[in-house]
């Protein structure tokens, strides 16, 4: 939809030039349509329509009932793909050729060899996963448990088998491996009452209640079962409880009960594990020591040895002390033994896997991971260690040589958002599909994640992400602005250092450019020292870094290459203001920017020679950005001393019409409207009322822009659907649709009603208007009469008729006849005349009629030549 003014024509800057000359140097560019006269008629609808701001051609969105949606086509909604990893440690097969991993409603199966998602299996009704274990007598079989609700699945087909409701809140749940027994137990941690109870359930035989076997007030959050199913291990962090029994007999289930036992531990504890050695004492007989390792918040290790002596002083012996280890500045979130009992890992909010050589005492670290460990598994055959890590990716590391031989990423979208530079919480993601690879989804994620981001804040988004939303497979990764994810994150105070933050992106059509904007800004107690008490500006106003960059996409290395930084690319009183909106000009190599400056800046790649080919050749790149135009938008704001907040922008399809949203500044004034013209970088149309509230996106669809608020969603028909001009009166006309809100009495009565606006083009005026009946599907000038004619969608015809008698005889239609007063037509004339004259005075057929009637009695395709013709004609009128 291009925009031109006729009657002036201006050069074009020689930036523009070669922006134009990048964006049609293909065969495929599609060729500029220019609309003439649309500048005239937006002025003149904008000069008389300003009185009511709710008129124009606009749409309100309403709300469809459920039983209208149902009929709006073949529509459907996708499985879901991708998902966030729950905090459930992750399972291995006892080959280790699948790994099974938690989502929040599903779980997922991947192949440890080709790190590809299999399938997911994903729990009916949206109900929350609380754990999955796999059968210990069918390999192929897992169990998935809700809070309510027990499934069983094939994971290999992806089948579900069966399925259960259960009477309480399951909060965790572990399936262990029962010797002689050919039937699967199941210990739930449920929550009832306020109080929390460990269940033993029959899974084969879909017991909903179970047996009891412990009911405490303390608010326990994780349980083990070990020794198959004999020792059942529990803690609320300040507690541990332990629970035996001799046997289990499945034949008699409700006679099953535990001796239990309770310790307090030495400090607030964050993870335990539990291993069952087997050793042999020197008399021949063999035990089952139970040796403990918990993760405390301090950052410590706690290793107990045969806990019944040590941690719980069996026979009333003196409790031994613990082994500590300590090297985590942070809480531990994870901790395992190994498979011979050698080993202990763990791992914290540092992004280091530590393992732990007890007999030496020793230890090695695994350095520079993506993101804070959240869990870690030890494979059934002791080879490799599975860790999970809080930005949404897990490894798999090698036992033998310690590196990560498998690495699974999903989608590694912050939980909670960023945070604008004012503080407030930002919903979006910033995320644009690839042009040319439209199942690639190029999104920009933290560069590292937080345990518990609710309780650190949230996290400024400097990575970009490059992901397969088909496949649902991570593709690449790589940084957009500094990062810290390998350095000391955490300054002199404790404090931790914060990473730019990426708030806009936009990529060309073709792919080969992408553009960024980072900003970052100093903690305000790192900066009070150099502000200014006395001065009037804000002590809050804190210094502010924006950075405009322009990458290159790089096909023999496979990433985005940075060609140019412009350092503020908008600025206000010396200082970077904050860019408020960036987007990428359709059909063309440019970029646009607005700031809250209230300006507005194309960007376009600039031809620069080589250095190594300039005295050899004229090849030339474009290996550097620089500004073409821009605009100043302060005279369209009621205060232009303060800064623009918040601005919305869109191209048209064909790029050369820009729509720019202005907020609302007070309740009585509506937000704001400017369309224009691209390439001339001029505002050629304004208009305010088309929407209220802050904007929080703009689009165009065709001629109809779309512009979503904080209070509304509008359509707005930019171009009139029908427009006629009638030279006869010099006017035109244009029909355009209203939404009619009078109507409280009959809400459902409500709807978009159209009319027909007739304008002055002297005087640039509305001279009438007039609702419609129907739908207009043409509009057409009659230029005998200067009226319009309307052709209804009810099959009906309306004309326009102008109600000025004076008017109305100045624009008669013109009496052809009168001006032909030679040759045949005279001769017409004056017989039909004298004809006509003489049968209204006599009320009867004159002589001459008949003779004519005579003379013209035969068809048309049989009379005689013309000279004959003339003749008759004569004889006729002299006989008379």
């Amino acid at each position: 939809m291009a925009v031109h003014q006729p009657g002036h024509r201006r050069k074009r800057l020689r930036a523009s030039d070669a922006a134009e000359k990048a964006s049609q140097s293909g065969d495929d560019q599609p060729k500029r349509r220019r609309v003439s006269n649309s500048h005239a008629i937006s002025k003149a609808v904008a000069a008389n329509t300003s009185e009511d701001p709710t008129e124009s051609a606009k749409h309100t969105i309403p709300a469809l009932r459920e039983e209208e949606t149902r009929n709006q086509g073949s529509w459907s909604l996708s499985p879901l793909a991708g998902g966030r990893y729950s905090s459930l440690d992750p399972l291995m097969t006892l080959d280790e050729a699948y790994l099974f991993i938690g989502l929040e409603t599903a779980v997922q199966v991947l192949a440890t060899s080709t790190n590809r998602v299999l399938r997911s299996l994903q729990v009916r009704g949206g109900q929350k996963v609380v754990g999955f274990r796999l059968c210990p007598v069918h390999e192929e079989v897992i169990y998935i448990f809700t809070p309510s609700s027990v499934s069983k699945w094939n994971w290999n087909s992806g089948q579900q088998l069966d399925g259960w409701k259960t009477n309480d809140a399951t909060i965790a749940v572990d399936v262990p491996w029962v010797e002689e027994e050919n039937e699967v137990f199941s210990y739930n941690l449920k929550s009832k009452g306020g109080k929390r109870q460990i269940v033993v359930c029959s899974i084969d035989k879909k017991s909903s209640t179970g047996v009891v076997v412990l009911e405490t007030k303390e608010l326990i959050n994780k349980i083990q079962v070990v020794n198959s199913g004999k020792v059942i291990i529990a803690s609320d962090g300040h507690r541990l409880f332990l629970g035996s029994t001799p046997t289990i007999d499945s034949e008699n289930l409700q006679s099953l009960s535990y001796n239990w036992r309770e310790a307090s531990l030495p400090s607030f504890s964050t993870c335990f594990h539990v291993r069952v050695a087997t050793t042999q004492s020197k008399s021949g007989r063999t035990s089952d020591p139970i040796n403990l390792v918990l993760g405390e918040a301090n950052g410590s290790l706690l290793i107990f040895q045969d806990i019944l002596n040590t941690l719980f002083g069996r026979n009333g012996d003196k409790k031994a002390a613990p082994r500590k280890l300590h090297w985590h500045r942070g809480p531990v979130s994870a901790v395992r033994w190994s498979t011979d009992g050698n080993y202990v890992v763990s791992g914290g909010n540092e992004p280091v896997l530590v393992i732990w050589q007890l007999d030496t005492g020793r230890k090695h670290t695994v350095p520079h991971l993506s993101s804070p460990i959240s869990n870690i598994v030890v494979s059934p055959r002791g080879t490799s260690y599975v860790v999970q890590l809080a930005d949404n990716s897990t490894g798999i590391f090698s036992t033998r040589e310690i590196g990560s031989s498998v690495n699974i990423v999903g989608l590694q979208v912050s939980a909670d958002g960023s945070k604008d530079l004012a503080g407030k919480r930002s919903t979006g993601a910033v995320a644009v599909l690839h042009p040319q690879h439209p199942e690639q989804l190029l999104v920009v994620v933290p560069s590292s994640h937080h345990l518990n981001q609710q309780s650190t804040g949230c996290s400024n988004s400097a990575v970009l992400q490059t992901y397969d939303i088909r496949a649902n497979y991570h593709i690449a990764r790589q940084a957009l602005a500094r990062t810290n994810t390998t350095t000391l994150n955490i300054g002199p105070e404790g404090s931790p250092i914060v990473t730019p933050d990426v708030q806009n992106m936009g990529i060309l059509h073709d792919g080969n450019w992408l553009a960024t904007v980072d900003s970052w800004s100093p903690r305000p107690h790192d900066v009070e020292a150099f502000v200014d008490k006395s001065s009037s500006r804000s002590a809050t106003t804190l210094p502010l870094e924006t950075y405009l960059k322009f990458w290159k996409w790089n096909p023999s290395a496979s990433h985005w290459q940075l060609v140019t930084r412009i350092d503020g690319p908008h600025f206000k009183h010396d200082r970077h203001s904050p860019v408020l909106a960036l987007l990428a000009r359709p059909c063309c190599q440019e970029f646009v920017t607005i700031g809250a400056d209230a300006s507005l800046r194309f960007w376009c790649p600039a031809a620069s020679h080589r250095a190594s080919l300039e005295k050899k050749s004229s090849e030339f790149r474009h290996n550097t950005w620089k500004q073409r135009n821009s605009i100043d938008l302060t005279a369209y704001l009621r205060n232009a001393s303060t800064s623009l907040k918040e601005a919305c922008i869109s191209f048209s399809e064909d790029g050369s019409v820009l729509a720019v949203c202005l907020p609302s500044e007070s309740t009585v004034n509506a937000g704001l409207i400017l369309l224009i013209d691209a390439r001339a970088c001029t505002v050629h149309y304004q208009r305010a009322g088309v929407f209220s509230g802050t904007p929080c996106s703009v689009n165009f669809l065709g001629r109809h822009l779309i512009v979503s608020s904080t209070k509304s969603v509008v359509v707005w028909d930019t171009i009139p659907p029908l427009v006629a001009a009638n030279p006869r009166n010099q006017t035109f006309a244009i029909t355009s649709t209203i939404v009619d809100d009078t109507n409280i009495a009959h809400p459902m009565k409500r709807g978009a009603k159209c009319r027909v606006q007739v304008y002055s083009i002297a005087s640039l005026s509305l001279v009438f208007q007039d609702a419609l009946g129907n739908t207009p599907l043409a509009l057409l000038p009659d230029i005998y009469s200067g009226d319009y004619i309307i052709l209804g969608s009810a099959a009906t015809v309306q004309r326009v008729t102008c109600s000025d008698k004076a008017s109305r005889q100045s624009m008669q239609p013109l009496d052809v006849a009168s001006q032909l007063d030679t040759g045949l037509s005279s001769i017409f004339s004056q017989g039909h005349e004298r004809a006509s004259t003489r049968a209204i005075e006599d009320d009867r057929p004159s002589s001459h009629t008949k003779a004519l009637s005579h003379v013209f009695d035969a068809p048309s395709f049989s009379l005689p030549p013309v000279g004959a013709l003339f003749r008759s004609v004569v004889e006729s009128l002299q006989s008379n």
